[in-house]
């Protein structure tokens, strides 16, 4: 292997392991930006730059319809595949209608990563106002959708195959009756953060009390012991969510429906988020396609080989 470059110790997981397999195939590697995680890889006169699982390959406009979740939602409905029910916010009147309608929705901003400004499980028409403050301090065009039910699996599809699937879920507590639901949720949070190398944190912010108070609890009271409460309502990783390989379980129609959505957008490599009925039998619908996905996040599945693969297809 040739030896590390300057500065990819301060990288993040999600981009050395992107330069650990190309250096193990004799890719110069140069690290241009650590904290961005940029990534200029050369072989053989050929250079391409990546940010994390974000390379040259991937176009502007399929870009442009990941990063827009109202777009996405056009595209994949365009595309005939399925997608939960849902609008862009903006009439009240029509907001709350289509609260009624579905009894609870998901807000969330139509432009954002990571989960922020996203709220799950809004019931009532208090709780809607709340959730489409929080989603325009992240973007102005919010999207509403009906929540649905389910396991929350992403499926990573690089080069036109799946290489990876994993359930996604909320973070939670378990209580001790000795240790309050703050110390719990600061503990959690401090756990993650280390299991991700600080990619991952629990923060103790409005959207969680919200699903604490939907428990019944607050930061100061103290759990009984064995008691486990969800934190929050969304498995995104960067707000503590877990993740669990279902590689090998993924009913192939989840598989088709992933590979479908990569084709619709027309992009080599994407997380496909899925809710499922089960993930080893038929029964899902599409929440969004993310440009980035997490590659580390998968491991052992060769989600680097096949990203390095796909870059660099002479160096198999």
């Amino acid at each position: 292997m040739t030896a590390k470059p300057p500065g990819l110790g301060r990288a993040n997981r999600y981009t050395r392991i992107i330069a650990d397999e190309a250096l193990r195939r004799g890719i110069h590697v140069e690290v241009v930006d650590p904290l961005a995680g940029e990534l200029l890889l050369t072989h053989d006169g050929r250079s391409v730059r990546t940010f994390e699982s974000l390379s040259e390959l991937t176009s502007a406009v399929a870009l442009r319809i990941c990063s827009d979740k109202a777009l996405t939602r056009r595209v994949l409905l365009d595309a005939g595949l399925p997608v939960p029910a849902g609008r862009s916010a903006g009439d009240r009147d029509n907001d709350l209608a289509f609260l009624a309608e579905h009894g609870e929705v998901v807000v969330k901003p139509a432009v954002g990563e990571g989960g922020a400004g996203i709220t799950v499980g809004v019931r009532d028409e208090a709780e809607l106002e709340d959730a489409l403050v929080r989603a325009r301090e992240v973007h102005p065009e919010v999207v509403l959708e009906a929540c649905v039910t389910g396991d929350d699996v992403r499926v990573v599809v690089i080069g036109g195959e799946v290489v990876a699937a994993s359930v996604r879920r909320p973070p939670s507590i378990v209580g001790d009756g000795r240790t309050t639901v703050a110390e719990l949720v600061s503990s959690l949070s401090e756990h993650r953060a280390a299991e991700t190398g600080g990619a991952a944190r629990v923060p103790l912010d409005e959207v969680t009390l919200g699903v604490l108070r939907g428990a019944g609890v607050v930061p100061s009271d103290v759990l009984e012991a064995g008691r486990t409460v969800a934190v929050r309502r969304t498995a995104n990783v960067h707000t503590g969510g877990t993740i669990h390989d279902v590689t090998d379980e993924l009913h192939p129609e989840h598989a088709r429906l992933a590979l479908a959505v990569a084709e619709a957008v027309g992009i080599p490599v994407v997380g496909v988020d899925l809710f499922v009925d089960a993930v080893d039998r038929p029964g899902a619908v599409v929440i969004e396609a993310n440009e980035q996905p997490g590659l580390a996040n998968h491991e052992p599945r060769p989600t680097a080989q096949r990203f390095v693969d796909l870059l660099f297809p002479a160096t198999r």
